[in-house]
């Protein structure tokens, strides 16, 4: 049985709607090779087409709907990957705003798209910096922040490499400039500020290069493993509460 199966057969169990740590309660995670469970189990429940999502209470409820084939990407995600430049329109009418409120009534989808991206130039960029640029950010308005980012820098256009979801019980914000953090004290990526643009949030790094498709994936495998790390605390701080 796969581990995106037993998340399924604990929630039917559950009903078919349950939180992630009333999920995470049921689950026996012994042969789980992961150090982050609770993330494994959030970002199953993130991607899959076939779970829904909403608030009741004050509380992030994930609801099951069988009647959709299984896919390991949420229809906004399928839509979306089909986006290889960001400077490629995107429909703004998929991207959830700050502002929007969901009633404990409605059943509504939420969150499908809640989550980090992680950005780069396109290969044929010739910087006049050493090393490689790269930049994390939220999902939240990203069609305003992407002509933001190509607007700021003399680079373009700029691709989408990776998508990290993240929990909807968690503050896009504050889960973004906590793995900026990380990222910038960490010795072992060896990250620095990149002080030559308009845009101070991007970030600079001498040790991979980008263009090189097997660095960069290890370095965005690196962000990743920093990323599940944030998440899985704050998850075990959001279950002590």
């Amino acid at each position: 049985m796969t581990q995106y199966e037993q998340i399924i057969n604990i929630l039917k169990k559950l009903g078919g709607r349950a939180t992630v740590t009333e999920i995470c309660d049921k689950m026996d995670f012994s042969q789980w090779n992961s150090k982050t469970p609770r993330n494994s189990v959030s970002r199953y429940l993130t991607c899959s087409s076939q779970i829904k999502r909403e608030i009741d209470n004050n509380k992030y409820y994930y609801i099951l709907d069988e009647s959709i084939p299984y896919s390991d990407l949420s229809p906004y995600r399928k839509d979306s990957m089909k986006t290889k430049n960001i400077d490629t329109k995107i429909d703004s009418s998929n991207v959830t705003d700050d502002n929007q409120k969901t009633s404990d009534n409605e059943d509504k989808n939420i969150g499908k798209n809640n989550g980090l991206y992680f950005i780069c130039l396109s290969s044929d960029v010739n910087l006049p910096v050493a090393g490689s640029l790269f930049k994390i950010g939220r999902t939240e308005n990203i069609s305003n922040r992407m002509y933001s980012y190509s607007n700021s820098l003399p680079f373009d256009p700029i691709r989408q490499i990776a998508f990290f979801p993240v929990p909807i019980e968690l503050e896009l914000q504050k889960i973004e400039g906590e793995l900026r953090a990380t990222l910038l004290s960490s010795d072992e990526i060896g990250i620095n500020k990149y002080t030559g643009g308009k845009q101070k949030e991007w970030l600079q790094t001498l040790l991979y290069d980008i263009d090189d498709k097997k660095q960069r994936n290890e370095l965005v495998l690196k962000v990743n493993d920093k990323l599940n790390d944030i998440i899985e605390k704050k998850l075990i701080e959001i279950d002590d509460k």
